[in-house]
C-alpha cells in the first residue's frame, strides 16, 4: 500500500478536518501484518482527488493489480480500508465511491 503525502495530501492546508497523522499512523500498523506492506511516498500524481492510497496486490499467480483510492479523508473510510486490506476480497461497497482507477501492472487498465 503507497500513502501519498506529498504536496497537498495529507495537509492540513487542504483537509483541515482530517486527522492526517491518525489516518497515517492507521495504516502504518497494517505494516507487516497479514502480508500488507505500507509506505508514505511524496506524490502520487493524482492531487485532485487526494487524500489518495493506492493498494497493489501481489496475488500469487497473477500481475499486481492496483486499486486507487482519493478522497479517503475520515476515520471511517480509513478503518473500512484497513479492515479489507487485512482481510481480502472484493473491494467493501463503502469504498466504491473512492476508487477511481484498477490497473493491472504493466497491462493498461483492467
Amino acid at each position: 500500500m503507497l500513502l501519498c503525502r506529498g504536496c497537498c495530501c495529507g495537509t492540513a492546508e487542504k483537509h483541515p478536518r482530517t486527522d492526517h497523522d491518525a489516518q497515517r499512523d492507521a495504516l502504518l500498523d497494517c505494516d507487516g501484518a497479514f502480508g500488507v506492506r505500507v509506505r508514505v511516498v511524496d506524490c502520487l500524481d493524482h492531487c485532485d482527488r487526494s487524500n489518495v492510497v493506492l493498494v497493489r496486490d501481489f496475488t500469487a499467480g497473477r500481475r499486481p493489480h492496483d486499486t486507487w483510492l482519493g478522497g479517503v479523508l475520515n476515520r471511517r473510510t480509513t478503518e473500512r480500508l484497513v479492515t479489507w486490506v487485512q482481510d481480502g476480497g472484493a473491494l467493501p461497497r463503502e469504498l466504491v465511491p473512492h476508487r477511481f482507477g484498477t490497473h493491472t501492472r504493466g497491462g493498461g487498465p483492467a
